[in-house]
């Protein structure tokens, strides 16, 4: 069967050190068929605007001889490249500039994600001490970012914040979806309606959790609602994590009803039979 991880991460992203090379050999060893690197653009993060902002030029000088020697390559997985924007809401002007990055480059695949809520990363302690339901506000915020941002091709681990409560929040990493059910709904309702698809995640099953992300009862709820777009990502940020439970997140769709998962090439679902 035709397997692809559609969410890596190389040294092109802050957060990673991995040479793509050694992310196509662990590909290979894995036995994807397919690969695609999605480095972080997040423009104008807090406290650091360059922090995740990488060089698409250099990116694409380096990237795409490596590219055509796979598709010449019959043994080796397939490269795709791709990109993982950070989406802000209310922020026309970062809008713009994601579009405009988009127009002048040729990615296969574009992943829209929230990283920054209330203008914090939820990763650190601090935005964890504002108050309120802190995960109302991120559900609050992943349904105005789709509703505003319509160019990028899947939407990235929804419900990944789970991974980040603190003990003080929750001791077991959990949430109960009914809680939020009306702002996620309405967040698949968009996604749907304009053809794009949702991401399954699988970083929360080697994160400690029970779960990738979403959670089974969201990608109920989004086959219900006529939701057929899925991607399959890693979110690997090393080699030794790529293609990690792929496959098994791939059997979890077909348990659950699902006929096909999708890959990006050239921004165009190809539709992968599971």
């Amino acid at each position: 069967m035709f397997f692809a991880d559609t969410h890596t991460h190389t040294k092109f992203s802050s957060d990673s050190e991995a040479n793509p090379l050694k992310m196509l050999a662990a590909a290979k060893a894995a036995g994807l068929s397919a690969l695609c690197f999605t480095d972080h653009m997040d423009l104008d993060f807090p406290g650091d605007d360059t922090l995740f902002v990488f060089d698409t030029k250099e990116y694409f000088k380096e990237l795409l001889p490596l590219k055509a020697q796979t598709s010449a390559d019959k043994s080796m997985p397939e490269l795709l490249l791709g990109i993982e924007l950070g989406l802000r809401p209310g922020r026309p002007d970062l809008r713009e500039q994601m579009d405009a990055l988009l127009s002048a480059h040729s990615f296969d695949f574009v992943i829209g994600s929230t990283h920054v809520v209330d203008e914090l990363d939820p990763y650190y302690q601090e935005y964890w001490d504002l108050p309120g339901d802190r995960l109302l506000r991120y559900f609050e915020d992943i349904r105005t970012n789709v509703a505003e941002h319509a160019n990028f091709d899947s939407l990235g681990h929804l419900d990944y914040i789970i991974r980040y409560l603190p003990d003080s929040v929750s001791l077991v990493k959990d949430y109960t979806v009914r809680d939020y059910a009306d702002l996620i709904e309405e967040t698949l309702r968009t996604l749907i309606s304009r053809g794009q698809a949702l991401e399954i995640n699988t970083a929360g099953l080697r994160k400690g959790l029970s779960f990738p992300h979403p959670k089974e009862e969201i990608l109920l709820r989004y086959k219900e609602l006529g939701g057929e777009l899925l991607t399959l990502g890693s979110d690997a940020h090393t080699p030794a994590d790529v293609g990690a439970d792929i496959i098994r997140c791939a059997g979890l769709l077909k348990d659950l009803g699902f006929q096909y998962y999708a890959v990006y090439k050239e921004r165009k679902p190809m539709m992968v039979k599971l």
